[in-house]
This record gives C-alpha cells, sequence and structure tokens, in this order.
C-alpha cells in the first residue's frame, strides 16, 4: 500500500508507491556515452580551460597533473561586486517590496578529475579519487578563509540525464555569497535537534539507521551508506561519518583516502546493479556561520537518475518513489 514518509533532516515528505512499477518505460533509457575527439579536459589540452586555480600529481604519475581546478567558462554567479544595472532593477527595496533583485555572488569553479577522457568516478584511479576529495576539502577551506561565502556547494553530474554537458569526469564547485533557502532551513531543523538533545541530527539518524540495518549499504570503519528512510528517488543513498562533529576540512589525509576509496565503492554497486546509468551526487558540509560547530554533520547524497519528475512533484514538491529503500538497499547490498 501507497504511504507517505518524512525525512528527519528535512521534514519533507515523499510517497512510496512500489504500485506504480508496473507502469510501463518506469525507468529512463539511458544514452549510450560517446568517445570525444576533442576533449578541453584531456591532457594536453589546458589551454582551453581559463587558467587554473590549484593542481594536483599523484605519486609515480608521469603527467603533470592528475586533478586540476579551474574557473568555470559558464559561470552561474559572479565575482565582481559591482556587476553593473540588474536586469531586474535595483536591489535594494523596502520590505514591502514584491520584486526583489540582488547581485548573485560567488565563484563558480570545476574539477577536472583526470587527464585520462573518463566519464565516471569509477573510471578514475583511486589515487585520482583521493585527489578529488582532497581538492574538495581545500577549495571548501580556502573559501572559508576568503570571507567572501556563507556556503560551498560541491557537486558531480554524470551523464546527459543527469545534466552534465561535458562527458569528461568532473565536478563542480560554487561557493556563494548568499545561504541557500533550502540549506538554511535544514541547518535551522539540526540547530532545533541539537539544543534539545545535545547531539547532531545526522548523527542520531545514521545510529539509528545502522542499528536497524535494513537500510544500510555498506559500511567502512570511518563511513557508513544508506538509502534514507524518506528516500525521494529510487536508489538514492546518503553516506556519512560514523563520527559527529568534525566538518569536512578537517579530514586528514587517512580519513581522506578512505572516503574516496568507500565513494567509489558505493557507486560502483549502483553501476553494477543497474548499469552505466546517469547520476548525480553532492557534498553537503555546514554552513559557515551555523550557531553550534557539531549541529550539522556534512554528508554526501548520490542518486541515479532513473525516473522523471514529473507535475506533481513540480507542483507539490512532494516526490513518488517507486523502489523503497529497504529494497534497493537489499539490491545494493549484493551488488558486489
Amino acid at each position: 500500500m501507497p504511504e507517505y514518509r518524512q525525512n528527519p533532516l528535512t521534514r519533507e515528505w515523499v510517497i512510496l508507491s512500489g504500485e506504480r512499477m508496473a507502469r510501463p518505460s518506469e525507468f529512463l533509457d539511458q544514452p549510450a556515452r560517446r568517445d570525444i575527439a576533442a576533449c578541453p579536459f584531456c591532457l594536453g589540452n589546458e589551454h582551453e580551460t581559463p587558467e587554473e586555480l590549484a593542481r594536483y600529481a599523484a605519486n609515480g604519475s608521469n603527467n603533470s597533473w592528475s586533478v586540476r581546478v579551474v574557473p568555470n567558462k559558464y559561470p552561474a554567479v559572479t565575482s565582481d561586486p559591482h556587476p553593473g544595472p540588474l536586469p531586474g532593477g535595483e536591489g535594494v527595496c523596502n520590505e514591502d517590496c514584491l520584486f526583489r533583485t540582488a547581485p548573485a555572488l560567488g565563484e563558480h569553479e570545476v574539477i577536472i578529475e583526470s587527464p585520462r577522457h573518463v566519464v565516471s568516478l569509477t573510471d578514475l584511479t583511486l589515487a585520482e579519487t583521493e585527489l578529488l576529495f582532497l581538492a574538495y576539502r581545500d577549495r571548501i577551506a580556502f573559501h572559508r578563509s576568503a570571507g567572501k561565502s556563507r556556503y560551498v556547494q560541491a557537486f558531480k553530474n554524470v551523464g546527459p540525464l543527469a545534466g552534465a554537458s561535458m562527458e569528461h569526469s568532473h565536478s563542480q564547485l560554487m561557493a556563494l555569497a548568499q545561504l541557500p533557502q533550502n540549506i538554511e532551513r535544514d541547518a535551522a531543523i539540526a540547530e532545533t535537534y541539537f539544543r534539545r538533545m545535545g547531539r547532531s541530527l545526522m548523527g542520531a539518524v545514521l545510529q539509528a539507521e545502522l542499528d536497524a540495518g535494513i537500510r544500510v549499504v555498506a559500511e567502512s570503519n570511518s563511513f557508513a551508506a544508506f538509502c534514507p528512510f524518506a528516500s525521494r528517488f529510487p536508489y538514492e543513498i546518503c553516506l556519512a561519518a560514523k563520527t559527529s562533529g568534525h566538518s569536512y576540512e578537517e579530514l586528514q589525509a587517512g580519513e581522506l583516502g578512505e572516503l574516496a576509496g568507500f565513494v567509489r565503492e558505493i557507486i560502483g554497486r549502483i553501476e553494477r546493479a543497474l548499469g552505466p546509468v546517469a547520476y548525480n551526487y553532492y557534498l553537503r558540509p555546514a554552513p559557515f556561520d551555523i550557531a553550534f560547530p557539531g549541529q550539522y554533520d556534512w554528508h554526501i547524497e548520490i542518486f541515479p537518475r532513473l525516473v522523471k519528475v514529473a507535475g506533481f512533484e513540480w507542483s507539490t514538491g512532494i516526490f513518488i518513489n517507486t523502489v523503497s529503500p529497504e529494497a534497493a538497499a537489499e539490491s545494493l547490498r549484493t551488488s558486489l
């Protein structure tokens, strides 16, 4: 029977409706991955990207770089504090103003994850993956110290269905001067729980999932992955640290290496269970200005792009998930 479930981290509701799996074409057809003859992200084409912000080379590599960070050539935000007149009018208005505008200030970066033309995170070497997660840490720390941003979002799109405009494996990172509304909401929920219970909400959720076990996909020494109780999408996964109270920037080299290998393993399980599907993931660090350092634990959310978001979801904000997280977790646990 269909049921509502509420996400304890966001208070959002979803509908689990396995009966809808009987519909024809329930899952989207995945476009074939293609070879690209000329790619600006490949080794030797560095001149085709903006001047790099950082580069990392793996030990023992014959290449001059393994991971590069460059400004996005087509940024969604601007670092110019005086960008000129806004198309929507002036940004200053009183509290009764209906049409508010403001410059979209921030930094938009691309993290090129390999000099080779590969597509998925699972195509990277372990060394490249470790450097990728090191780059996330370094860039978040850089933008915190720069003092211009309230939040940094790192994310990865793989495949056209996930919004990837370039096939070559890469991530994006956006440092935002304005805190996104959903992050502000989630941080407020986490703060309320922390004040009442004296522990982080994510830590409580993760411990409850580990105790129940039914939605756990896999564990490493320091991290665990589970399909959330109120998953929005089939095979959605949340990955979090077993120890609460530490920011992503505090992760040391050994922990980053373990995390990189674990994320790679989890995406490998998805691809073995479902094939080479499009997917998104994003790293959710804590906002820079949270009230208590331990109230909001960083985590990673991963979801394959298997279904369309249609009119009901857009109009209500309630997602309909046709695969229960319990069934998805069982499938992923056996995808060795």
